[in-house]
C-alpha cells in the first residue's frame, strides 16, 4: 500500500514539475479580421486561428462586417438578445489552448464599438479563464455596470472597480480601445491595470489573479489561463445589443 501511494505521488509531482510541457501552447495571437472572406476560414481544424463560439439564443449572431471597423475595412458584428433567468445570452468567440503561466502578464487588448445608449448593467466584453475537462475554469472577465468597466472574478475575491468619484464612463456609439493587463499569481502577488483609450482606470497591485488549487488532476488549476474569450461574453438584462470588435491581440509582456 505504501509503495502503491509512494506512486501516486511520484506522478503527480512529475506531472507538477513538467506541466508546462504537457500543456504548452502559443503566447501571443493577433487578428485585424480583414484576410477572411467568410466565417468558417476563422476557424482551421488545427486550431491556428480562433476555437469556437458561443450563440446561446438562436437569434444571436456573429458575422464579419465590411462596413464598419476601427481600422481597414473590416471587423466582427456581434448581436445578442438580453439575458434573462433561463440564463446567459452569449454571442462570442474564443481563442483557446495557448498558454499564460503563472508569474506572467497576459495583456488583452481590442477596440470595442456598442451601439445605442440603452442600460447594459453586468454586460461582459473580455474574459481570461483556464480549459478544463468540463468547460472552463474559473477566471476573470471584464463587466460594464453603471455605464463603467470594472473587473470580475469568478472566483472568490471582491471586484475591481475604479476609484470612487473619479470613474470614467465607457462612451457609446464610437470606437473605443481597451487595454487589460493581468499579472498571474495564485498568492497576492498579482497585479491588474486597465486601460480605456489609454487611459488608466484600474491599477491594482498585491491581489490574487488566478484560483487557488492544488495539483491539476481532472477538474481545477494549473497555475495558467489558456483561453481568452471577447465579444459579448455574456450580455445584460437591460438590453439586447449589437457591438463591434476590431483588432485583437492576446500576448504575453513579460
Amino acid at each position: 500500500m505504501k509503495k502503491c501511494i509512494t506512486s501516486v505521488l511520484v506522478v503527480l509531482l512529475c506531472l507538477a514539475c513538467n506541466k508546462k510541457k504537457f500543456f504548452k501552447g502559443p503566447d501571443f495571437f493577433q487578428d485585424d479580421f480583414e484576410s477572411y472572406v467568410s466565417l468558417n476560414e476563422m476557424f482551421p481544424e488545427e486550431d491556428s486561428l480562433w476555437s469556437f463560439t458561443q450563440r446561446t439564443r438562436a437569434q444571436n449572431t456573429l458575422n464579419l462586417d465590411t462596413t464598419h471597423a476601427a481600422f481597414g475595412n473590416s471587423s466582427l458584428r456581434f448581436f445578442a438578445q438580453k439575458s434573462d433567468d433561463q440564463g446567459a445570452s452569449k454571442s462570442s468567440i474564443a481563442k483557446q489552448n495557448m498558454a499564460f503561466w503563472e508569474n506572467e502578464t497576459l495583456r488583452m487588448q481590442g477596440w470595442y464599438f456598442i451601439e445605442d445608449t440603452n442600460a447594459l448593467n453586468w454586460l461582459f466584453l473580455m474574459d481570461m479563464e483556464e480549459q478544463t475537462a468540463v468547460g472552463a475554469g474559473p477566471g476573470m472577465r471584464l463587466a460594464l455596470v453603471d455605464n463603467k468597466l470594472r473587473v470580475e472574478y469568478k472566483f472568490n475575491e471582491k471586484d475591481l472597480i475604479q476609484q470612487v468619484g473619479q470613474e470614467i464612463d465607457f462612451p457609446r456609439n464610437e470606437w473605443v480601445e481597451l487595454t487589460w493587463e493581468v499579472k498571474l499569481s495564485r498568492k497576492d502577488k498579482g497585479s491588474v491595470k486597465l486601460w480605456q483609450n489609454g487611459q488608466l482606470l484600474i491599477n491594482r497591485d498585491h491581489i490574487r489573479t488566478l484560483p487557488k488549487d492544488l495539483l491539476y488532476f481532472q477538474q481545477g488549476t494549473k497555475g495558467m489561463y489558456s483561453s481568452c474569450e471577447i465579444g459579448i461574453t455574456a450580455n445584460s438584462k437591460d438590453s439586447d445589443l449589437t457591438l463591434w470588435v476590431d483588432h485583437i491581440r492576446f500576448e504575453k509582456v513579460n
